[in-house]
């Protein structure tokens, strides 16, 4: 519904009166994000008559908790732009030596990276400042690594519009995917606009355990759009919003041999040790559901 993936009214009808019915027949309910408990709130308000939350008339809100999904940070943590692992990904997909704006995961409806990649279109031929290690600036490419549905859409686009600052990948195996996203000198984590409260992009916790500085395309008010500027683990901007994006884009660029990009991966993954790990999440998982059954 969100996405306009279906108009269809009987079927939208039908599994919103089932997402109800399952709300309400539950015990509790485990949301992963701030945005997803508010659209719960919204759902349930009404005039029938019965007591909200808070006491207030309406239809009764369903018990629920809010705790973060999480990665296992020691499969997924950060390695220097050095080790043999990463170099020989770069390698392989012709990154040596440039500066990598990366999306990883699915390449799908919810993200809208038919709108992003026409702003990446204005960054042909672009360098990062000169520097010691690198006097002429290092060419900057956006790679995309994954599939799914829009995939070919952007791949023609790419070739229709002659874009050689694109490298499109394929998934990685699981053994393989520290060494893909340590490759990524900035992460993209992209929703479309109108996914704030029904969709979590979980690609965050794999960045923030990776110890990379992100983008995020995101709406405000959104569960990782927050993390993001209460960590200060990258940069945030408003779906739709392309000038916006275009602004983020060059700030990373221009402070590319900056210590900040290092200090907001530095934050991202020192956050998610203390509080996005699965022994965290598990330990909240165990606390909640045992409130709820003495409840």
């Amino acid at each position: 519904m969100s996405v306009g993936y279906t108009k269809n009214g009987i079927v939208l009808g039908a599994m919103m009166w089932f997402d109800k019915f399952s709300c309400k027949r539950s015990d509790l309910v485990i949301t992963v994000g701030r945005d997803l408990g508010e659209t719960i709130e919204k759902r349930f308000a009404g005039k029938n008559g019965s007591k909200d939350r808070d006491g207030s008339k309406g239809k009764r809100v369903p018990n629920y908790t809010i705790i973060n999904n999480w990665i296992n940070e020691k499969e997924i943590y950060p390695l220097e732009s050095s080790d043999e692992r990463v170099l020989a990904f770069r390698k392989k997909y012709g990154l040596e030596d440039k500066f990598v704006f990366m999306y990883s995961g699915n390449i799908g409806l919810y993200y809208d990276l038919e709108g992003i990649i026409k702003v990446i279109e204005k960054f042909g031929g672009a360098r990062t400042p000169q520097t010691e290690d690198a006097p002429e600036g290092r060419e900057v490419v956006f790679a995309f690594v994954g599939a799914g549905s829009v995939l070919d859409k952007l791949v023609l686009y790419t070739r229709q519009h002659k874009m050689k600052n694109v490298v499109f990948i394929p998934y990685q195996d699981k053994i393989d995917l520290n060494y893909s996203l340590n490759a990524g000198d900035v992460h993209f984590c992209v929703n479309a606009k109108g996914i704030k409260g029904v969709s979590c992009p979980s690609k965050f916790y794999g960045l923030a355990a990776a110890g990379k500085p992100v983008l995020g395309v995101l709406e405000k008010g959104s569960e990782v759009r927050c993390l993001i500027e209460e960590i200060g683990c990258g940069l945030a901007v408003e779906p739709g919003n392309y000038a916006g994006v275009e602004d983020e884009i060059n700030w990373f660029i221009e402070n590319s041999s900056s210590s900040e990009l290092k200090q907001m991966g530095t934050k991202g993954r020192e956050y998610l040790v203390k509080e996005l790990t699965e022994d965290v999440s598990v330990g909240k998982y165990k606390r909640a559901i045992l409130e709820s059954s003495m409840g």
